[in-house]
């Protein structure tokens, strides 16, 4: 990935921007519980303006792209993950960064394959970069969502941390 492009999702929930990673992270498009839109499937930019992260569909660097301001960062567990919490909790930026570092490293390795392995930034890099934007973003919540085997049972989490 380059130029601050990320592999995650970032949607608009109960009027907030949210950024998700993790697994199942295209829940807002499948379930019509939450209350939410959808506004970027799998590559978003991401940039750190007076401190507020902000990001949009980021497949093509237009320069008029509306920006969204992230105020929530989720972590979707997968059911394999061990020692989930029982519901969504609060997280440190580090723990986010590490739940998460999957998604960034295979990002980099699907744009790597999209560019003939000729990607701008070199894919040790990403992760580097990714961290120093979320670490610099002010009045944002990490947050770990445990997998549920009942899809609504999650936007029913969703729906309720983010207001």
């Amino acid at each position: 990935m380059s130029e601050n492009v990320f592999y995650a999702d970032l949607d608009m929930i109960n009027g907030k921007g949210v950024l998700v990673t993790g697994h199942g992270k295209g829940l807002v498009q499948r379930n019509s519980i939450i209350n939410g839109e959808y506004i970027a499937n799998d590559m978003v930019r991401l940039v750190i303006e007076d401190g507020k992260l902000l990001g949009y569909q980021g497949y093509i660097k237009k320069e008029d792209d509306e920006l969204t301001e992230i105020k929530y960062l989720l972590y979707f567990y997968d059911e394999s993950e061990l020692k989930q919490p029982l519901k969504p909790t609060n997280i440190t930026v580090d723990e986010y960064l590490k739940f998460s570092k999957h998604n960034i490293d295979i990002g980099s390795e699907i744009s790597a394959l999209f560019n003939s392995g000729k990607s701008s930034v070199p894919l040790c890099n990403t992760f580097d970069e990714y961290e120093d934007i979320l670490k610099k973003a002010n009045g944002v919540r990490f947050i770990s969502v445990p997998y549920t085997a009942d899809e609504n049972e999650r936007a029913s989490f969703i729906n309720e941390i983010i207001n």
